[in-house]
């Protein structure tokens, strides 16, 4: 699964030499926050194509622990 977040931050917090990452719990927990309501609200409306996705999702796990 892809998903593109877009945020927009007061004081962003970049890491790494060229401060070319953000990084933080400021930016962790809205992008987890985002996602559960967003993804969960999705769900809820499509439960067909949620238990296909999810079932691909499992499919592919089992695959990549043999």
């Amino acid at each position: 699964m892809t998903a593109v977040v877009s945020l927009g931050l007061d004081r962003p917090e970049c890491h790494g030499s060229t401060r070319g990452r953000l990084g933080g719990t400021t930016v962790r927990d809205g992008v987890e926050q985002g996602v559960r309501e967003h993804l969960g609200s999705w769900l809820d409306r499509h439960p067909e194509r949620a238990a296909a996705t999810i079932g691909r999702i499992t499919r592919d796990t089992d695959s990549d622990e043999r």
